[in-house]
């Protein structure tokens, strides 16, 4: 069945033929949009559009289309506001159609056609158990993959672990300072620190025999084995506390860095100088310069790592369509790794950064430092707030701007509280049906001869957003827009419960209905968000 949107979209380019010459369906599609609720369902500046075209002033073009919608059957009402909208409201019968309609596949779609989509997100280094902020690339990154697969799309998840380089070493000398080693003052100070380190230092000592022998072997290969016992003993099961799986773990160690640094050089991408190798910046649309392969110790930069990585994803491995999510910090390395890739001849690689989060708590900052010990550990942060509270609320931020995440907030049973405030729509509407059950009040099985209520038309009207907004995150990742449109359901419903007499109704059987639509729609969207909704809070 057509959407209301869609509906709407018709009747205008019917509207539109008899007077205009023939535009484009997208044309008229993109001139259609939502408006404030108070003023009709739909908006359209189409007349402003043609008025350019055309030569005429847009009411003008209004009033030769306003003749035509009027006479549609799908139109209730239609008006022209300046300075060239016209606002349409469809009539209760379409809308009554479209919640009918509804089944558990709500907001599903075939859209991607089974194209392929790999979305890289968390990657928290292998240095230490993963932290409160990792929460956000987390439960963002595993909500836009639900929303690929809904509409379509093949997806893959995947965990890039860094598991080399100079951090794995100071991963194993902060082992090593945990049994006694002494370091000089400078890198003693920013050596990682923390619980975990002594547990994993203890663990390391059996294996050898002896703190002696630990101290004795190469930092790295310390490091190597600790960073694997920090995957396995703390990684993994914060992941699954989290509620987050992946299809893949992918070392940094497997792309073939030297098959890049030979796509490079026959680009002419890669240049020596200063004894290191250096990206081309004037090649690849950057201000200066990056380097490849280090002077000093003749070794990969993680930047050579990641060109490689992201290769391998587009050309070896086939994905048509990547994605990676980051933490803050990470805008400039976005910047020059999309200009190389593009260079390359490769544009569907996409990179999101979360920002800073400041965690809140009896008004007061809790401070994070990974390496001193003092951070606030994911596995703690989920010991006070539920993983569902957290995933809804971190997943309604724009992944631009930063946060400041109130635990007393989020865990307030009231309306101040966005996430209760959404999950409570769906309790409420269930409390419904308990009570009309109790009462042996019967559910219509038809809305024929219904006409729906303002509050009614409402709910249809902000759930006929939801399915739009699915296919938008597939072009813009933008996966907030659909947490706050939920907010948005869950507003009209409150204000039905609130505003309507349902059970006591002469139309009760109806408007039970009316809710067993609304639950099914809600609930296939909190499918997609991988929250599980509960019939009582």
């Amino acid at each position: 069945m057509d959407s209301p949107r869609d509906i709407f979209a018709k009747a205008l380019a019917k509207a539109l033929s008899a007077s205009f010459k023939s535009l484009s369906e997208s044309e008229i599609t993109q001139s259609i949009s939502n408006c404030d609720y108070q003023f009709g369902d739909y908006s359209t500046n189409i007349a402003f559009k043609l008025s350019k075209t055309e030569g005429i002033k847009p009411f003008e073009v209004a009033e030769k289309v306003l003749k035509e919608l009027k006479g549609d059957k799908v139109i209730e009402k239609s008006e022209f506001l300046e300075p060239g909208f016209i606002n349409i409201t469809l009539t209760s019968q379409v809308w009554k159609e479209y919640l009918v309609a509804i089944g558990q596949q709500f907001g599903q779609s075939k859209l991607g056609n089974g194209k392929s989509v790999q979305i890289e997100f968390i990657s928290g280094n292998p240095t230490g158990p993963l932290v409160v902020t990792n929460a956000w690339q987390g439960y963002y990154g595993d909500i836009l993959a639900n929303v690929y697969a809904s509409q379509g799309y093949k997806v893959a998840r995947e965990y890039y672990l860094n598991d080399g380089g100079n951090q794995i070493v100071a991963l194993g000398q902060a082992v090593q300072q945990s049994l006694g080693t002494k370091f000089n003052d400078e890198l003693s100070q920013n050596l990682y620190r923390g619980e975990y380190i002594d547990n994993i230092a203890v663990l390391i000592t059996t294996e050898y025999g002896s703190a002696n022998l630990v101290a004795s072997a190469k930092p790295m290969i310390i490091g190597q084995k600790a960073a694997k016992l920090v995957l396995a003993k703390y990684i993994l099961p914060d992941l699954a506390k989290l509620g987050v799986k992946f299809d893949s773990i992918y070392s940094e160690s497997q792309p073939d860095i030297p098959k890049t640094l030979k796509r490079l050089d026959e680009a002419g991408l890669s240049k020596t100088k200063e004894g290191a190798l250096w990206l081309d910046g004037s090649k690849v649309g950057l201000k200066q310069d990056e380097v490849l392969v280090r002077s000093y110790d003749n070794e990969y930069t993680y930047f050579l790592k990641d060109i490689a990585y992201q290769l391998e994803r587009l050309e070896e491995r086939g994905f048509e369509k990547t994605i990676t999510i980051v933490g803050p910090d990470h805008h400039g390395q976005a910047i020059r790794l999309i200009n190389t890739l593009r260079t390359l001849g490769h544009t569907s690689f996409k990179e999101l950064s979360t920002q800073t989060i400041r965690l809140i708590k009896d008004g007061q900052e809790f401070k994070m430092s990974k390496r001193k010990g003092n951070y606030i550990l994911l596995d703690d942060f989920l010991d006070s707030v539920p993983t569902e509270v957290a995933r809804f609320y971190f997943a309604m931020r724009d992944t631009n701007t930063h946060m400041d995440f109130d635990i007393d907030l989020v865990t307030e049973h009231s309306s101040k509280n966005p996430v209760y405030y959404a999950l409570y729509a769906y309790a409420r509407a269930c409390s419904i049906q308990a009570k009309a059950l109790e009462e042996g009040l019967p559910v219509a099985t038809s809305l024929d001869g219904y006409k729906l209520t303002k509050p009614e038309l409402k709910i249809a009207l902000e759930l006929s957003k939801i399915p739009t907004i699915l296919t938008d995150i597939t072009l813009s990742q933008k996966v907030h827009h659909l947490l706050y449109q939920v907010t948005e359901v869950a507003r009209a419903f409150h204000e039905y419960y609130e505003q309507e007499r349902i059970l006591s109704s002469p139309d009760s059987s109806q408007k039970l209905a009316v809710i067993a639509q609304f639950k099914l729609a809600y609930q296939s969207i909190f499918d997609i968000l991988g929250i599980t909704l509960q019939s009582k809070m």
